[in-house]
């Protein structure tokens, strides 16, 4: 598989968790569990913003 489309595919993956966890922690949208899915939104967002960083820095400064 090819670096850059990984690159892509979890900025993309990165930068969606991150709305959805601000829509889901903004907007007071009638759910029973809507900060328990804002938390986990946000956790996921920030492992995969993490995986997205290091793999940026991988292949600019390793390869």
């Amino acid at each position: 598989m090819d670096w850059g489309l990984i690159i892509k595919a979890s900025g993309i993956t990165a930068a969606t968790f991150v709305t959805a966890a601000f829509v889901f922690g903004f907007f007071r949208i009638k759910i029973a569990n809507r900060l328990v899915i804002h938390r986990r939104l946000g956790t996921a967002a920030f492992i995969l913003a993490l995986t997205h960083g290091s793999i940026v820095v991988y292949t600019n400064y390793f390869m």
